[in-house]
């Protein structure tokens, strides 16, 4: 989903996607996980001038090899008409550039570092790094892992990135068996470089977060935001919220933590939070929160069909931005290329 606004007014665009969850993003690159790829999105510049001109409003002024008679139906065209109409209230327009076909590793967290692009492969137990060539190369596990089999062990979900490289990460539990955190939850805080567990005894914890000398993680089963000190090894609760919190990032002083419904599950129906609240009284939203004392300032809502959020993130120096995939019906005549000069 793209929350947007224009003067007062809020805007909430969704995008389709096959079970979408980590979310990294750069002021002109945007990119999304999926059921099994890596979706990459730029910043299009030339493409959202072409359709602020009106270059592309009428399909049948394209060349008869941009046209296709048998996709080219009304239905098609109206969808394309309102495509046109979104990118031109856009202040930035992402379209989709690549993707990397990964098999599922039920990929969580994603974040661009000094080597390249590095992802939570749950699957494998292991923080990896992506190829075009090998799909992913492993980099890292918990040493309480023997093996990477896609076996999803200890449900390795969350990552935190310092100076570059992935520092901290979260998981369900320290077993090495398949599905292990299905049956025994024992969530752990890890230092990544000196591979070991921080923090033990956590309730299904995501989102870790460097920001300010500290680590600030999702206590999800427990609906809580944690503070650790990595000097003093103490950790704090910044507040608790409604909702199994997952989703989490700074913009200044305040800090947005999105909350998802509890989901019926074998796997949830012991954690605090389902015995402190009900699967309705839960919210899924996003809240806006004071992170020096916690304060909860504003939270956003939804309802409906919405019931899970995994991870949010700021695009900077926009307040409308719009996505565009290649399934789109306007993608095939949007064009993005460099101007050299022709000889």
């Amino acid at each position: 989903m793209l929350l947007r606004s224009r003067g007062t007014a809020l805007n909430c665009s969704v995008k389709k996607f096959v079970r979408p969850m980590g979310v990294c993003v750069s002021e002109d690159r945007l990119l999304v996980s999926t059921v099994n790829r890596i979706v990459n999105f730029k910043a299009s510049g030339m493409a959202r001038k072409s359709v602020l001109s009106g270059e592309v409003d009428n399909i049948d002024s394209l060349a008869s090899k941009l046209r296709d008679e048998q996709r080219d139906t009304d239905a098609f065209k109206a969808l394309r008409t309102e495509q046109i109409s979104a990118i031109k209230q856009c202040d930035v327009l992402f379209t989709e550039r690549s993707s990397l076909t990964t098999g599922t590793l039920n990929t969580h967290d994603i974040a661009w570092g000094d080597d390249g692009l590095w992802v939570v492969n749950s699957s494998f137990s292991c923080l990896a790094t992506l190829s075009s060539e090998s799909g992913f190369t492993p980099r890292w596990k918990p040493h309480f892992i023997s093996e990477l089999k896609p076996q999803d062990r200890c449900h390795l979900n969350g990552m935190a990135m310092l100076d570059g490289q992935p520092k901290y990460v979260t998981t369900f539990n320290t077993q090495d068996y398949q599905d292990s955190w299905r049956t025994e939850l024992n969530g752990t805080l890890m230092d990544v470089e000196k591979n070991e567990i921080l923090i033990s005894g956590l309730s299904m914890p995501h989102s870790p977060r460097c920001h300010d000398g500290k680590v600030y993680l999702c206590n999800s089963g427990e609906g809580e935001i944690l503070c650790y000190d990595p000097k003093t090894c103490e950790k704090s609760v910044l507040c608790t919220l409604p909702g199994f919190t997952r989703g989490l990032t700074f913009y200044g002083d305040l800090m947005l933590v999105a909350t998802s419904h509890v989901r019926s599950s074998t796997v949830v129906n012991d954690i605090p939070l389902t015995k402190a609240h009900t699967q309705k009284d839960t919210v899924c939203g996003i809240w806006i929160i004071n992170k020096h004392n916690g304060e909860i300032l504003s939270k956003l809502q939804f309802k409906g069909d919405v019931s899970q959020l995994y991870d949010l993130c700021i695009i900077p120096n926009s307040t409308f931005p719009e996505m565009i995939s290649g399934d789109d019906a306007i993608s095939a005549h949007l064009y993005e290329f460099t101007k050299e000069e022709l000889k």
